[in-house]
């Protein structure tokens, strides 16, 4: 996996890699995703782009940046909350 890094014109750093999915994870992806997907991410935003061109290594920063632009923006995830104490067990009465 190769993972490369850009700016887009405002001087914003993104990093940009590919994502193949395992097989077990088919199952769950939308069909369009099965083949894998670009994963671009700057410091506060996260997006995906499927389906892609397989040269995209070999793209120049402004290339680069026309896919980040199509790309889909990532929902952050929320953290999950910690778990709670187990119950104490009760004693039969």
């Amino acid at each position: 996996m190769a993972v490369r890094s850009f700016q887009d014109p405002e001087g914003r750093e993104w990093s940009v890699w590919d994502v193949v999915p395992s097989r077990k994870s088919d199952l769950f992806l939308p069909a369009t995703m099965a083949e894998g997907w670009l994963c671009f991410e700057a410091a506060h935003e996260k997006r995906r782009l499927h389906p892609y061109g397989g040269e995209w290594e070999a793209m120049d920063p402004a290339a680069l940046w026309a896919l980040c632009q199509r790309a889909d923006p990532v929902k952050p995830r929320l953290p999950r909350p910690a778990p709670t104490e187990p119950r104490p067990e009760t004693e039969p009465t």
